[in-house]
């Protein structure tokens, strides 16, 4: 009988894979200081005076956040989970939401972001990137990654600038930074806005500034796989008060506010959504906020290792992440004309020994029938052909991602804590088991429905 668990073998990962979510007392007792208070959300959707409030608070005992018992921003819990996030990342704002796609759209549209301006992002990311492209009926203009970190391609973003181009959505996928340097400079020499998508990268770094405080506005999400997590969240970070202000006016039914003293700029994407965030939820916040350094720890020492143990392996190669990033997911790299065994088959032996690999996102982005189609508000297809007579959306060949996800691409999820060095062993045990036994695979069939989809 084969030692490969696909063909009779015994698994070689028999202790549980642990998910990222790790709660304790601190957890417990802030969530139960919101229900022992009876406060499950303080904000207000009618002006308060902290409305105009800029500064960050402190982060000091509850009872010293919220002067008055409701208020436009929030209650004593969103007051102290702001504070403690714009204190981590050492930016002058931030302001939660209950989901990054929200902050994403916040953002654009406190940025001025509106109706048939272009926005240009990678055509690979979660769906949620260019979802929030779409909430203030702005055109995502789709461009390739660049081979060495998966993220946006500066020549290609340069390329696909048009008079419509108002900003930049930049993605920092798998905890790897996109080259924000060269970024910057094609943003301030066409005059665009820099928005930053953090959700896999809270606490990576570029020469020393984490990334989401380096472009206009940041946004990371607190969604249950996140490096820190509420269950759904998001936080948008900024030094821009205008962008703070406009913000959380849209977060918080903004279209109550105005007089008629406000100019019709101030107007501008003030439209009244609830994207407001709980008090229980940003009590866990606070909790996780303080184990978001070790959770980072954690990821980057169990990737250090697997990385190390996964070396060697003929058509795998890990991708190494630089002393200052931080791995969400641990991406490698496969060849299968190195091995003469199929990307699916390898995958399929390595979760039928325990280990639950991915080969990243199903299709890219860029080809969501949404997109493809152009359909999205009302049956006219806005905001594509409500950008004017004859308006054709510039498109893209992104040759580099398509051949990642279809070829390339597999990707480890659990690297988080409190897996550890013997997860991680156990982990490295089946790639050894998988990568020695390639030769009794050639004559495994294939299953295409192993993998969940056909391409």
């Amino acid at each position: 009988m084969s030692n490969l668990a696909l063909l009779g073998g015994a698994k070689a990962v028999t202790l549980p894979l642990k998910s990222s979510v790790v709660i304790d007392d601190d957890e417990r007792r802030l969530v139960n200081e919101v229900l022992d208070r009876g406060e499950i959300s303080r904000f207000m959707g009618s002006p308060t005076p902290d409305i105009e409030e800029v500064l960050v608070l402190p982060s000091v005992e509850a009872e010293d956040y919220s002067p008055q018992y409701f208020t436009f921003l929030g209650g004593r819990m969103i007051r102290r989970f702001e504070a403690d996030a714009a204190r981590y990342f050492g930016v002058k704002y931030m302001v939660s939401a209950n989901s990054a796609t929200s902050c994403l759209s916040m953002a654009l549209a406190a940025a001025g972001v509106g109706p048939g301006d272009e926005v240009i992002t990678t055509c690979m990311s979660f769906n949620a990137t260019a979802m929030s492209i779409l909430m203030f009926n702005s055109i995502p203009v789709f461009v390739d990654v660049s081979a060495k970190n998966f993220c946006l391609d500066p020549v290609e973003v340069e390329k696909a600038i048009t008079p419509r181009t108002k900003a930049i959505l930049v993605v920092h996928l798998l905890g790897f930074p996109a080259d924000m340097n060269a970024i910057m400079a094609i943003a301030e020499r066409h005059s665009l806005v820099v928005i930053e998508d953090c959700a896999q990268a809270p606490g990576t770094k570029i020469d020393g500034r984490y990334v989401g405080t380096i472009g206009h506005a940041g946004i990371f999400s607190l969604q249950e796989t996140k490096n820190f997590q509420t269950g759904e969240g998001g936080l948008l970070a900024t030094n821009n008060p205008a962008i703070a202000r406009k913000a959380r006016l849209i977060r918080n039914h903004g279209e109550s506010v105005p007089d008629d003293t406000w100019s019709n700029e101030d107007l501008v994407n003030v439209v009244g959504f609830n994207f407001r965030m709980t008090e229980m939820t940003a009590a866990f916040g606070v909790g996780q906020m303080a184990k978001l350094s070790e959770n980072n720890r954690v990821r980057a020492e169990n990737t250090r290792y697997l990385t190390k143990a996964l070396a060697g392996f003929p058509g795998l190669l890990p991708v190494p992440f630089a002393a200052e990033w931080v791995p969400h997911i641990m991406p490698m790299l496969y060849n299968a004309e190195k091995t003469g065994v199929s990307r699916a088959l390898v995958l399929r032996a390595l979760r039928e020994e325990g280990v639950p690999v991915g080969s990243g996102y199903v299709r890219l982005m860029s080809e969501n029938p949404l997109f493809t189609r152009r359909v999205a508000y009302g049956r006219r297809g806005c905001p594509w052909t409500c950008a004017g007579e004859g308006y054709t959306p510039p498109t893209f060949p992104c040759p580099i991602a398509k051949n990642l996800l279809r070829n390339q691409f597999i990707w480890l999820y659990h690297i988080n804590r409190p897996n550890g060095a013997a997860e991680m062993e156990q982990i490295a045990e089946a790639f050894r088991k998988v990568f020695s036994g390639l030769t009794e695979l050639t004559n495994c069939p294939e299953s295409e429905t192993a993998l969940g989809y056909k391409w």
